[in-house]
């Protein structure tokens, strides 16, 4: 047994209703932003369960480690708190990635922290429950898949845990050790570029490494302290080779949309394949924003 953390993703395999997308919030502060939503929340929109909403490989591979575990699952979302994954969740469109078309940072007039949209939408949304009450009582590991901007933003609230439930905290991130806080540095699990080197069969893209870590983690069946476990890590990769770095050709919008129509079907609709045909075969650089942007577009004309 186990508690699996991950979190949302921009993908949902459930329609977005347009009143609740971040950009339709009348901006203010933290407190009146965070209040306003937390109103829409509670409207009327149909709800799913979380595990029929997310999509992507991030949330596949946490769900699938939650399985082999027999682990309960829970979701760090930017638009509903922390959740259990089995709460039936209307599908939205909210994130703290800045630059996002429903960033909330686009909302918020003042200055702000992620934790500041964390603790208030803690407070106030309809679905949240603490770290606390999801770490549970019972003495088994919490295993959290939490990427840079979502350690950013829930980081007080995971260190503010007892003593006795952080002890059992094992989180994988790419986050680099510099800017994770010194006393969550010990109980981070030792993954690397390895993971997406020519000996591993789960490599992926940066903004899925965390999960795939996780996934990794839980074949090892591991289950002794902070460090026996990260020495577990440490050995099952100890032959594993980095990735060769290679050098990627930059392309405008218009060639890049051509390239994947072209491989559209080689990857089977697939945008997390696409993209990595795109890196590994083809030698083409491309963000994965743009990258997500553009593969919408493709797969809306094929549809």
């Amino acid at each position: 047994m186990a508690i699996v953390i991950t979190t949302c993703t921009n993908r949902k395999r459930k329609p977005v209703d347009p009143a609740l997308c971040a950009m339709s919030l009348v901006k203010g502060d933290v407190g009146e932003v965070s209040q306003q939503w937390a109103q829409k929340l509670r409207g009327n929109a149909p709800r799913y369960s979380a595990l029929e909403v997310y999509g992507g490989r991030s949330f596949q591979d946490a769900s699938y480690a939650a399985k082999v575990l027999d682990a309960k699952l829970f979701v760090v979302s930017a638009g509903l708190g922390l959740i259990d994954a089995l709460e039936q969740i209307p599908a939205y469109a909210c994130t703290v990635s800045e630059n996002a078309p429903d960033s909330i940072s686009s909302r918020i007039m003042a200055r702000y922290r992620k934790a500041d949209w964390w603790d208030a939408l803690q407070r106030s949304s309809p679905y949240a429950v603490s770290f606390l009450v999801a770490a549970g009582s019972d003495d088994v590991p919490i295993l959290a898949s939490l990427p840079e901007s979502y350690m950013e933003m829930v980081v007080a609230e995971v260190m503010g845990l007892p003593i006795d439930r952080f002890a059992r905290l094992r989180l994988f991130t790419r986050t680099p050790r510099s800017r994770i806080p010194e006393g969550l540095r010990n109980y981070v699990m030792p993954y690397d570029d390895r993971l997406d080197g020519p000996d591993s069969d789960i490599r992926g893209t940066r903004s899925d490494f965390a999960a795939r870590a996780l996934r990794h983690f839980a074949g090892l069946q591991t289950c002794g302290t902070a460090t026996e476990d990260a020495a577990a890590v440490d050995a099952a990769l100890a032959g594993w080779r980095m990735p060769k770095i290679q050098s990627r050709i930059r392309r405008d919008d218009s060639e890049l949309l051509n390239l994947m129509r072209q491989h559209w079907d080689s990857a089977e609709g697939k945008s997390s394949k696409l993209l990595r045909l795109f890196r590994d075969d083809l030698g083409v650089a491309c963000e994965q924003g743009r990258f997500a942007t553009l593969a919408r577009q493709v797969r809306g004309e094929r549809s």
